[in-house]
C-alpha cells in the first residue's frame, strides 16, 4: 500500500496534526485522509467550522467540548465517538482543556460504503457514533492504547477493510467518481450528467440523495464553493480570479454565494485564514 504521512506543526500554537493521505488505492476513492489533533491549550477557546464537503468519523480523546450550532438550534456535549455530518452551514466548538481527536476524513460516498446509509441522514449534525456501528467502540480502544499515529493509521484501515465489500457497490462508485470529476472540470447541466452517466433524471436524483447526500443540484453549487474555500486558503490567487475560475458569472455572485454557506465573504474568509482549510480559531 502507498501512503503520505505528513505532520503539520504551521498551525496556531500549541497544536498539532499528523494526516495520512492514501494514494492510488481503493480507500483513496472515498477516504480523503485519516488525522491527529493534539492541543495543549488549557484555556477555554472557540473553533468555527465552516462547510468543508466532507463526513467525518471522529475518536474524541479530549476533555469535554460543547458543539453549538446556532441555525439548527442544537448544542450538545460532543461523545467519545461521533460522526460529524455534511454541513452547510457553519458550526462552533467551544473547547476546555487539553485536546486529541483522531479523525476519519470521508466524502459523503464513504458513509454509503461502511454503514450502508446514506451522508443525508446525518445533514448539519453530530450523532453519537455507537448508535451508527457498534463496532466503533472497540475500534477506539485499540486507538487510544495505538504506541503511535502510523499504528493508529494502521488500525483503521484494517477496519475499514473488513467492513467495505470492495466490489458490492462498484458501478456506484464508479458513477459517484464519473459525476465528480465531470463537476470539477467544467459547467456542467443536470441533463448532460444523466446522459454521461447513463440514468433517467428521476434515477439520478434518487441516485444523488443516496450516494452524495444531497440532491444533485445542490451538489454541483456546493462542490463550486468547496473547490473557492480552499483555493482561498491554498492559492495566492485574486479573489476575481478563483470566482471566475470557479464559474461564478461576477464578483457579487462569487460573495453571495460563498456567504450564503459561510457567513463571510471571500475576503474576510481569507483575511481569518488560520492554517487549515475551513477552519477559524477563536
Amino acid at each position: 500500500m502507498s501512503f503520505i504521512i505528513l505532520r503539520v506543526l504551521n498551525i496556531p500554537m500549541n497544536k498539532s496534526t499528523d494526516f495520512y493521505l492514501p494514494i492510488n488505492n481503493f480507500e483513496a476513492i472515498f477516504i480523503k485522509s485519516i488525522w491527529k489533533l493534539s492541543d495543549n491549550e488549557l484555556q477555554e477557546r472557540k473553533e468555527i467550522i465552516l462547510p468543508k464537503g466532507t463526513v467525518e468519523i471522529i475518536f474524541n480523546f479530549s476533555d469535554t467540548i460543547k458543539y453549538i450550532n446556532p441555525y439548527f438550534q442544537i448544542k450538545k456535549i460532543l461523545p467519545a465517538v461521533f460522526v460529524n455530518g455534511i454541513n452547510f452551514k457553519p458550526f462552533e466548538l467551544v473547547k476546555s482543556g487539553k485536546q486529541e481527536f483522531v479523525g476519519i476524513q470521508l466524502n459523503g460516498t464513504g458513509l454509503k460504503l461502511l454503514f450502508n446509509c446514506s451522508a443525508e441522514e446525518f445533514k448539519n449534525n453530530v450523532c453519537d457514533g455507537i448508535n451508527v456501528c457498534s463496532m466503533l467502540s472497540s475500534l477506539a480502544e485499540k486507538l487510544f492504547y495505538a504506541q503511535s499515529f502510523t499504528q493508529q493509521v494502521d488500525f483503521i484501515l484494517e477496519w475499514i477493510r473488513n467492513k467495505v465489500q470492495k466490489f458490492k457497490f462498484q458501478y456506484s462508485i464508479e458513477r459517484v467518481i464519473l459525476i465528480t470529476r465531470l463537476i470539477q472540470i467544467e459547467e456542467v447541466s443536470v441533463k448532460k450528467l444523466t446522459h454521461e452517466i447513463c440514468l433517467s433524471d428521476r434515477q439520478l436524483r434518487r441516485f444523488s440523495q443516496v450516494w452524495l447526500g444531497m440532491n444533485i443540484e445542490e451538489f454541483i453549487h456546493y462542490n463550486k464553493y468547496i473547490r473557492t474555500l480552499y483555493q482561498i486558503h491554498n492559492s495566492k490567487k485574486t479573489l476575481t480570479t478563483i470566482g471566475m475560475e470557479a464559474g461564478y458569472y461576477d464578483q457579487s455572485h462569487f460573495i453571495r454565494e460563498f456567504k450564503t454557506y459561510t457567513d463571510l465573504t471571500p475576503k474576510q474568509y481569507r483575511n481569518a485564514n488560520s492554517g487549515y482549510p475551513g477552519h477559524i480559531f477563536i
